[in-house]
């Protein structure tokens, strides 16, 4: 059970009583110089409720030290602290509801910030145990609905009729139904909510589950039901929605002329870049190629033109991505290149620079490629950097490739931006977690963020360790193998996606079974950690003798790692053309403590060469 702090300070009823009153200032100088902690506590609420929020949380924090069990205490922390943005929120909740499994404030708003990161599947054993401890309707509807979106809707259709019963009706349970393809049914339902509470949710979901089962009979309904808002002269959301569900279904049956025109009367009240983009393919399906590309160049000005702050990548991408398609229906590769690079070079955005260099990849220009990934990897080293790194990876340039990667992880410091990076060498078509090093890197960047990982991180945290497990079955090294298999069953996630137990489990099983002699590598790692703690660190390598900064520290981990390097390798783990000078920085500090660590070799096609020499 949550643990509160104790109540017995004689003034902790007036403090109470300012507190409920909202006398929030009365509160602070009332406390002002005690150590109580309940009185601490209400001083730390009333300077989150005045918007202090550093202060809250400095107390708080003090007061953890004090009782770092209180499960009350660290969920008051993570409140200010998402008060502040601060991102560690999620693993103040988390600790919270590991000292007490039972602290509802604490569940409601773990789950309340994991859905609104959109980590659905990390929120889901937390709205089960808010389902579980109070069966309030609402719960159980945000629990349906999240499992849903994350492709269990037999299980959220199943909650449903165990909560309420099959005869209920809610949008939630028709959606459920919808996904899991049961239509016949999910049009019952949605029709009985229509008829009986008359929202047009209802209405939407029975046409959607209508032209499923029978699209022509759906095409006269959606008719029917548009008249009568015409009638009644109604334009909302759900209208708009059940409008453009119409369109798609035209679309679908190849009536491209009547889309076109209901694409029309919907976009005289609303200009989203969705429904203008549905516009552009309507025009070039019915011959109407010029206005296609009048609408696809004006949509990429208006987007690609926005503020940073305002701008959306992804909808960059889709546009440039439909309009490529479109120009190689009526274009060879080579014109298409032009026409893009001519169109998206006057905006210095890596997307557009990233599209530019896509383009002429394509045409198989590949030195053009090249400049063009690159310049959009100097614009934005994150989404930038990961295509050109996937670009070098396409083309064999496996350790070009690394070192891209190596510069952008060891730069980033949003857990989602890692998230990022280790989602494209994992799942991307070109295969980068093959490249040992890189594989290596990512691993160890996605555990030094592992309390920020939503649950999709550390499902990919998981991956990695069991792809890890597997090479190191290959190579016999079983101890290896157990102790990654270990890991990943230790981080992944409680309701992961793709991978399972089991997979890790019969690497594991493999392992024993061919092991000739073996030790426990979880009793040798703790064994080793004690000792660690005993006798203190090892002695620090010579590197840590000459006060290196930043640079020169990545200087010397990248030389020690590949042995060699040439200049132009460390101008791209650098960002900077100051590699000589900062070589022999790091060569005169050595030269004053009397060692060597690095030294020149000569100079090469590309500048001058560098190695390691020793610790």
């Amino acid at each position: 059970m949550t643990t509160e702090p104790p109540r017995t300070t004689p003034a902790l009823d007036d403090a109470m009583q300012l507190f409920n009153a909202g006398n929030y200032a009365g509160v602070i100088a009332l406390v002002s110089g005690t150590s109580d902690p309940a009185l601490l506590l209400l001083a730390a609420r009333s300077y989150a409720e005045t918007g202090q929020y550093d202060t809250a949380g400095y107390l708080l924090r003090d007061l953890i030290q004090i009782m770092p069990g209180s499960s009350y205490l660290h969920s008051y922390l993570a409140d200010v602290m998402e008060k502040t943005g601060d991102e560690h929120a999620v693993s103040e909740y988390a600790t919270a509801l590991i000292l007490d499994p039972e602290n509802k404030p604490a569940l409601r708003s773990y789950a309340r910030l994991l859905l609104a990161k959109n980590d659905l599947r990390g929120a889901i054993p937390s709205l089960r145990s808010l389902v579980r401890f109070g069966s309030d309707p609402g719960d159980i509807r945000k629990l349906m609905q999240t499992l849903t979106q994350v492709g269990e809707p037999e299980e959220a259709a199943a909650l449903h009729i165990q909560n309420f019963g099959e005869d209920e009706y809610s949008p939630e349970y028709v959606e459920a139904l919808l996904a899991a393809k049961e239509y016949q049914k999910a049009m019952s339902v949605a029709l009985r909510g229509w008829n009986t509470v008359r929202e047009l949710i209802y209405l939407r979901l029975d046409l959607e589950a209508l032209a499923a089962l029978d699209p022509e009979a759906a095409e006269s309904a959606y008719r029917s039901a548009l008249d009568s808002f015409e009638e009644e002269e109604m334009d909302n959301e759900e209208v708009a929605q059940i409008r453009f569900s119409f369109i798609l279904l035209e679309k679908l049956l190849g009536h491209y002329d009547a889309a076109r025109y209901e694409l029309g009367l919907l976009l005289k009240t609303r200009t989203d870049p969705v429904y203008r983009l549905l516009e552009a393919e309507l025009a070039a399906r019915t011959g109407h190629g010029d206005d296609a590309n009048t609408i696809y160049r004006s949509l990429i000005a208006e987007e690609c033109s926005k503020d940073a702050e305002v701008a959306d990548p992804a909808m960059q991408e889709l546009i440039i991505t439909r309009f490529k398609a479109f120009l190689d229906s009526v274009r060879s590769k080579e014109e298409v290149a032009g026409i893009i690079s001519v169109l998206l070079s006057s905006y210095p955005t890596a997307v557009c620079l990233t599209q530019i260099g896509a383009a002429y990849e394509e045409a198989r220009a590949c030195t053009q490629a090249r400049d063009w990934y690159y310049r959009a990897y100097r614009a934005d080293y994150i989404h930038g950097g990961i295509a050109y790194a996937a670009f070098l990876k396409r083309l064999g340039e496996d350790r070009e490739c690394e070192t891209v990667i190596r510069y952008i992880l060891t730069n980033i410091t949003r857990a989602a931006d890692v998230e990022r990076i280790a989602g494209v060498v994992l799942n991307g078509k070109e295969a980068m977690y093959r490249i040992p090093k890189v594989m290596e890197q990512i691993l160890a960047r996605l555990t030094s963020v592992l309390e920020k990982l939503s649950s999709n991180g550390r499902e990919m945290l998981a991956v990695g360790l069991l792809y890890a497990a597997g090479d190191a079955l290959e190579r016999q090294d079983y101890e290896e193998c157990k102790w990654h298999c270990l890991l990943g069953l230790d981080v992944m996630p409680c309701y992961p996606a793709v991978i399972k137990v089991e997979d890790f489990m019969q690497l594991l099983s493999q392992a024993k079974g061919r092991a000739l002699a073996e030790r426990p590598v979880l009793l040798e790692k703790n064994a080793w950690m004690e000792t660690t703690a005993d006798t203190g660190s090892e002695p620090a390598p010579v590197a840590n003798l000459l006060d290196l900064d930043e640079r020169e520290q990545q200087v010397i981990a990248f030389l020690k790692e590949h042995r060699e390097a040439t200049e132009m390798d460390l101008r791209s783990v650098l960002n900077t053309r100051r590699v000589t000078g900062i070589v022999n920085g790091i060569l005169t500090k050595a030269a004053e403590k009397g060692v060597k660590i690095i030294e020149k070799r000569g100079v090469g096609d590309r500048g001058e060469i560098y190695g390691y020499t020793g610790e």
